[in-house]
């Protein structure tokens, strides 16, 4: 019997996901560690980034009631990148740094840090650089908010598996 490319392929994946279940895996963002991230309480420092991070990290949360709670520190380095004949920067690479601590019952604690960079053109007009600036710095934020979601859930999925044994 004659089976076409298509269909072993088709066949071979139903395999690997009827395997994946068969072996107790589970998608991150569907287990009990992600529904615990909602409503996490968040504190961070009160400068532009902080916010930044915090506003967009509720974003990635939404509401909700959680165990835990979530220092922020975060920071914001610029570099100059390409300069001009002048001495005049064109392009600038934003580094941003989170360092927190994630807080939960039974005295949990776990202290631990992401970074991500982003770039921007800096335009000659100054009122567009401000702009420019601004945008990578919520673009920045965001990505970050996106990497502590992943962190927060797999420490907090590492925690409740040790708990239960």
């Amino acid at each position: 019997m004659y089976l076409s490319g298509s269909i072993r392929r088709g066949l071979a994946g139903l395999f690997i996901v009827g395997s994946l279940g068969a072996c107790g895996f589970q998608p991150m963002y569907s287990g009990q560690a992600y529904r615990a991230l909602p409503g996490l309480e968040i504190s961070a420092n009160d400068d532009r980034v902080g916010y930044l991070v915090e506003d967009a990290l509720r974003d990635h949360l939404g509401g909700g009631q959680s165990r835990y709670q979530a220092d922020l520190l975060a920071s914001l380095t610029e570099v100059p990148l390409g300069l001009s004949a002048v001495g005049r920067a064109s392009r600038f690479r934003a580094n941003l740094s989170v360092t927190y601590r994630l807080t939960g019952p039974d005295g949990f604690s776990v202290e631990g840090r992401v970074t991500d960079v982003v770039y921007y053109d800096a335009p000659r007009d100054p009122f567009a650089q401000v702009a420019a600036k601004q945008a990578a710095e919520e673009r920045g934020a965001d990505l970050i908010a996106a990497r502590l979601v992943t962190e927060f859930t797999s420490i907090i999925q590492r925690h409740e598996n040790e708990a239960e044994r």
